[in-house]
Formats: C-alpha cells, sequence, structure tokens
C-alpha cells in the first residue's frame, strides 16, 4: 500500500498577517482616523479570510488522509 502523501497548502495562506498602522504619536485628524480605520479593518478581514482557508484546508487534508469525507 503507498503511503499517503502529506498536501502543502497555497503559499498565500502561510503569509503572515499584516500588524495594525502606527498612529504615530501626536493628534490626528478625523480623516486619518478614518483612513487608517478602513486600512486596518481590510487586512484584519483578509487576515481572518486566509486563517479561515488554511483552516479548512487542514481539515480537509487530515480527512481525506484519514478516509473520512470531506465538508
Amino acid at each position: 500500500m503507498k503511503p499517503p502523501t502529506l498536501a502543502r497548502p497555497d503559499s498565500k495562506l502561510l503569509w503572515m498577517c499584516s500588524l495594525p498602522l502606527d498612529i504615530g504619536k501626536g493628534p490626528l485628524t478625523q480623516a486619518q482616523v478614518e483612513d487608517m480605520w478602513i486600512t486596518d479593518r481590510q487586512a484584519l478581514l483578509y487576515c481572518y479570510r486566509r486563517h479561515l482557508a488554511l483552516r479548512n484546508f487542514v481539515i480537509d487534508r487530515d480527512d481525506a488522509l484519514r478516509g473520512e469525507g470531506g465538508r
């Protein structure tokens, strides 16, 4: 019997998440706060989706190695 192979996830799923923006030490305008909030929010959602995709990849791969049906 052929041994199972361990599939590797897409390299994009392994990228580190972006750190929050550095807001500096001085006062910010309302527009700056909004722009930074939007940028951080987009980065957080992108990171979450990649993390979820990696999680699902691992679950599906491990289920296949055990001979169990996928989701």
